[in-house]
């Protein structure tokens, strides 16, 4: 697996996350918060796997968080039953996950 495929999925795996953690935060009153939580979790936990394949250099780690932003906010607009401040907590959401996995 090259490169782009490494980043291809490890911006799946990401968007994921971000999207699930996301729901869980602004519909943390509905019954599946908790399921989109340990969901996130799940698909971090795949997205660290993945990220350790590579060495990132300051290029890549750009390329990842452009697709990345793309990807989640693809996602968000089809999840019409989410809270709309949904958009507010994009970039910070964005910005965690990719501290958590060193790609800042």
């Amino acid at each position: 697996m090259g490169k782009n495929d490494i980043i291809k999925e490890l911006t799946k795996l990401l968007s994921h996350a971000v999207v699930h953690r996301i729901g869980s935060v602004v519909n943390n009153k509905e019954i599946y918060a908790e399921k989109y939580r340990k969901e996130s979790d799940g698909f971090m936990k795949s997205a660290k796997e993945t990220s350790v394949k590579e060495n990132w250099n300051s290029y890549d780690k750009a390329i990842i968080k452009n697709k990345l932003k793309k990807g989640v906010y693809d996602e968000l607009i089809k999840r019409d039953f989410l809270d709309k401040k949904k958009f507010d907590i994009m970039d910070e959401e964005i910005e965690k996950v990719l501290s958590e996995l060193d790609l800042i």
